[in-house]
């Protein structure tokens, strides 16, 4: 096996503090992240991959060790990954291609300027350095010896039409990452220059999310769909049937080097019992979120599986249409709220890896600057009654569209509790892209929505839950005061300013109550003895390029 040479100086910091992080059976201790601020310094910033960023926010995770290596070391030839979630398309643009495991393959087949590591350091990927004297104008130096995965070269060009086109793309994560831009200029062939509209103390971290990957402008063009899969990772895509399945080949040459495994694939399978089943049978490597039930056997055996849990950054919530007729009145939200069971629906749609909300904050369980001075409405079903008739509604059906196995079970949760105070509902079951589609931003035909909330361990994610076009803004949220406060806080370099500016944002959300926070997500690998190398985050944006079966 070939010594992975560049791709180490970004990703062995990050091995030695990996984010699979075994547990005996417990979940992430409830203190969560160390949240330092996650703001850049007020006399702008440098990187060369040396330089910590002190005030980034830090992923929790416990140390492991990297791929060992040495002749007598052998390595599964191909890694099977069981998904609980679908992957429709493969485009990091795309509106709706957030998933769990769009973020695991955008990882591997993409790369992006920098990265984070766990210690909150920014590290350099596609750019060797980068510096900023005002947090506002950002100079970035480039790799020369990148090639896409179809010969192309990469240059500061392909930098600027990745945020030009992302700029276009409305409603993406993409668009959210790249809307503080003003203007973006390649300065000779592997020099680029970012001038953002105000100074933003949370661009770089931004600079690390799935979103911000580089695309190939040219390949997307001559093929809209498989153009977008074209990227300078480790990985190409080899095999794709949406919805079903991803197989990846490793890229020989690989500007990084090589890495361990040679093919991967990630396989949809929504049955719970039957990713044990596989698991255990050895037709997989690893499988997200194993039954509950079935966890013991895998714990009580550490000879031939483990298993590893985080928790995350994504919150599980309903969303209600503010501009609809019913949904968009407070009464009625407010009758919901007093309504629920928090603890049921959680239980009902995740079981153990649910951690029910106990505030009145809408925020990341991990994210910084989460208010927990909010108190939670309670349940009281009198209280909900009342709210109801002083509401519009009049016996009409209230769609509840959901879009991953686990929100449907929760959703017939929340159609059960509703009906106890006289609101008819009625479920929509689909999958994350049709939910994009259905509940984008301005949609007028979504009533509610159960889904994962896509807020990150930086407060800077609540732009795309609770601004104006947000990508996760299924709600279609506007409130012109929270939209103000969203656009001064990356401007504040002051973690403690900008901490305040936050918790009010949170104040107002949980008074006008477009979402209501049902439960934090915990997530979970169980995998075969040998299993190694993946990177998970709080953020689902987990890193699998340097994941290896050790046969030995």
């Amino acid at each position: 096996m070939k010594k992975v040479k560049g791709i180490t100086a970004i990703l062995l910091a990050l091995m030695m503090c990996l984010a699979l992080v075994a547990c005996n059976g417990g979940t992430t201790d409830d203190a969560g992240t160390t949240q330092p601020g996650g703001t850049t310094s007020p006399g702008g910033t440098t990187g060369s991959g040396s330089s910590a960023s002190p005030n980034a926010p830090v992923v929790p995770v416990q140390p492991d060790a990297p791929a060992p290596e040495g002749e007598d070391v052998r390595y599964a030839e191909a890694i099977d990954i069981l998904t609980v979630a679908t992957l429709v398309v493969i485009d990091c643009q795309a509106p709706g291609a957030t998933s769990d495991v769009n973020r695991c393959v955008y990882s591997c087949i993409y790369d992006r300027l920098i990265a984070l590591t766990p210690e909150g350091e920014y590290v350099p990927e596609l750019a060797t350095s980068w510096d900023s004297p005002d947090a506002q104008t950002y100079t970035f130096q480039l790799r020369n010896d990148v090639y896409f995965s179809n010969g192309d070269k990469f240059t500061a060009q392909d930098v600027v039409d990745t945020i030009l086109l992302g700029k276009e793309s409305v409603g993406s994560m993409a668009f959210d990452t790249w809307r503080p831009v003003d203007t973006v200029t390649a300065i000779g062939e592997y020099t680029v220059q970012i001038v953002l509209s105000d100074v933003n103390a949370d661009f770089l971290f931004n600079l690390r999310m799935p979103w911000a990957s580089i695309i190939n402008k040219a390949a997307r063009e001559a093929d809209p769909v498989e153009g977008a899969w074209v990227g300078t990772g480790a990985f190409i895509v080899s095999d794709f049937v949406s919805a079903e399945y991803t197989t990846l080949t490793r890229k020989d040459d690989y500007w990084g080097g090589l890495v361990p495994t040679k093919y991967m694939t990630f396989r949809y399978v929504p049955e719970i019992t039957a990713r044990t089943i596989m698991l255990q049978n050895g037709e997989t490597q690893a499988s997200m979120n194993i039954s509950p039930e079935d966890l013991p056997m895998f714990y009580n055996d550490p000879d031939n599986f483990t298993v590893f849990e985080i928790l995350s950054s994504v919150t599980n919530s309903i969303g209600f249409n503010m501009n609809g007729p019913i949904t968009g009145d407070l009464n009625f939200r407010m009758a919901v709220a007093h309504a629920l069971i928090r603890d049921e629906i959680a239980e009902a749609a995740s079981g153990r890896w649910a951690i029910p909300a106990v505030d009145g904050t809408l925020w990341g369980y991990t994210t910084e600057f989460r208010n927990t001075d909010i108190p939670m409405l309670p349940y009281d079903l009198d209280l909900a009654r009342q709210y109801l008739a002083d509401s519009p509604y009049n016996g009409e059906e209230i769609e509840i569209i959901t879009g991953t196995p686990e929100n449907h079970r929760g959703g017939e949760m929340i159609q059960e509790q509703l009906a106890r105070i006289g609101i008819n509902t009625r479920l929509f079951p689909t999958d994350a892209p049709t939910v994009a589609a259905h509940a984008s931003y301005g949609s007028e035909t979504m009533q509610m929505i159960h889904y994962l909330n896509t807020f990150s361990i930086s407060a800077t994610s609540a732009r795309q839950v609770l601004y104006p076009f947000g990508a996760a803004n299924r709600a279609s949220y506007n409130n012109p005061v929270v939209n103000d406060l969203i656009d001064l806080a990356p401007t504040v370099v002051d973690p403690a300013e900008r901490g305040a500016i936050y918790k009010q944002i949170q104040e107002i959300v949980a008074q006008d109550l477009p979402y209501i926070n049902i439960f934090y997500v915990t997530r979970c690998i169980t995998a075969v003895s040998g299993f190694g190398g993946a990177i998970l985050d709080p953020d689902l944006n987990h890193d699998f390029r340097l994941c290896y079966v050790r046969l030995d």
